[in-house]
């Protein structure tokens, strides 16, 4: 080792479904607090009704989890996985948002649709990546 290098600091790698779910759960509920907070600043000078404000966006934190999850693979398949994925999950969030009563706010609605959507391409994503998946050697 060079004098005066650090050895990299390498990050947990989720290995298993559970742990992948986990994260993804723990990233959305830290992305609805974040909502949450961002909703109530803007509800008290304005007076509009709390949970006006779209609830896809506590799912977009999950974005990140995925992401690091294709980086860590190469090859073709990965594509094709994480459009599938996607389409499957956007088409269950928008589902779950679809069939929830009229009278919950745009906030819980689409705060269901987009944890579906991450809950299902989770495990779509695992085991098409451990079927066909090519792990990079870092």
């Amino acid at each position: 080792m060079a004098q005066g290098k650090q050895p990299e600091q390498e990050r947990p790698k989720v290995e298993t479904l559970g742990q992948l779910l986990g994260t993804a759960l723990a990233y959305f509920v830290m992305g609805a607090v974040v909502l949450v907070v961002i909703d109530l600043v803007f509800v008290l000078p304005t007076g509009r009704g709390f949970g006006q404000t779209s609830g896809w966006i506590a799912a977009l934190p999950t974005v990140w989890v995925y992401t690091e999850q294709f980086r860590r693979y190469a090859g073709a398949a990965r594509w094709g996985l994480m459009l599938v994925g996607v389409l499957l999950g956007l088409a269950a969030g928008f589902a779950v948002a679809i069939i929830a009563p009229v009278a919950w706010p745009p906030m819980l609605t689409g705060g269901l649709g987009g944890l579906a959507a991450a809950l299902v391409y989770g495990p779509l994503w695992f085991a098409g990546i451990k079927t066909f998946g090519e792990e990079r050697v870092a």
